[in-house]
């Protein structure tokens, strides 16, 4: 299968391990050098209890690691800029970047493990400490589409991930299901039925349809390129390993000028919705996160 119709018809694409392994280390290194990355990371448990934050504790503008590195040997290598010419048009836009860390088990103080432990968005920046707060840190997340965070926002961007890391199935590798765009923008959490043993899952929407894919484990080696549509359900399970996972994710937009790139071929063969005015079938108008499953391990 070629770039154009990978990417078309499954809404996702593998560019492969293009960047340079030993930049990639050097970057991790100097990452590493920030902070002491382990328990330490945490806010109090009481100060937590007194004044919880529940907003505004991942990375922004000012607040955001990206912002201290040279990121060059990245956005300008070939591959990248090339692949996202093609779908988003010669103009594209970096929306945001960060870092995101898969964190171990044995980093969460107790506490934390009782609070988290049934998140189906086990997004840890409630717990961190706000002087850390400019990297993003999971334990784990629920399947969902990235359109999740734009409200009636038309699916234009794409989401690239950047593994810094050589990636196994312990160190929380991405999973992905090809295809899964079929139905347009869905609310989370979605409708699927996960089959450990087989890979397979059955994916419905609030209309009475009903598809049979395939979901993937993306792992890989350092320096490996991965990009996704806003509409392609994606998720991880927790940390096995007992280190972290570091890697860099990307949110790029297509461009302003006029023409037709294969972001707008992608969203011509899709028959439903392509935004949504509420993303979520829970936590609408509330900040603070309540319970369900998480895949787990």
């Amino acid at each position: 299968m070629d770039f154009d119709s990978d990417f078309i018809d499954n809404g996702f694409v593998d560019l492969g391990s293009v960047l340079d392994k030993t930049k990639c280390d050097e970057l991790i290194k100097k990452v590493h050098g920030t902070r002491n990355f382990g328990p330490e990371l945490f806010i109090d448990e009481k100060q937590h209890r007194i004044n919880p934050r529940w907003t505004k504790n991942n990375p922004g503008p000012g607040i955001n690691l990206t912002e201290k590195f040279d990121l060059d040997f990245i956005e300008n290598n070939d591959s990248f800029k090339n692949s996202m010419t093609r779908v988003l048009g010669p103009d594209y836009k970096i929306m945001h970047k960060s870092f995101v860390v898969g964190v171990p088990t044995d980093w969460l103080p107790e506490w934390v493990k009782n609070d988290t432990e049934d998140l189906m968005d086990a997004n840890l920046g409630a717990w961190i400490k706000p002087e850390f707060q400019d990297m993003t840190y999971f334990r784990g997340i629920d399947f969902h589409q990235d359109l999740i965070d734009y409200k009636s926002r038309l699916s234009d961007f794409i989401t690239l991930y950047v593994y810094l890391d050589n990636v196994d199935m312990k160190m929380s590798p991405l999973m992905i299901i090809p295809k899964s765009h079929v139905f347009g923008a869905t609310k989370f959490p979605h409708d699927l039925k996960i089959e450990l043993d087989t890979e397979n899952c059955l994916y419905s929407d609030t209309r009475g349809n009903t598809t049979n894919l395939n979901y993937k484990f993306l792992t890989g080696n350092s320096g490996q390129l991965y990009f996704w549509s806003a509409l392609t359900l994606h998720g991880t399970q927790a940390q096995m390993a007992d280190k972290s996972r570091i890697s860099l994710r990307y949110l790029i937009e297509r461009s302003k000028i006029s023409g037709e790139f294969l972001i707008d071929k992608f969203n011509e063969t899709i028959n439903f919705d392509l935004s949504l005015d509420s993303t979520r079938n829970y936590l609408e108008g509330v900040s603070k996160p309540t319970h369900g499953k998480m895949l787990k391990p």
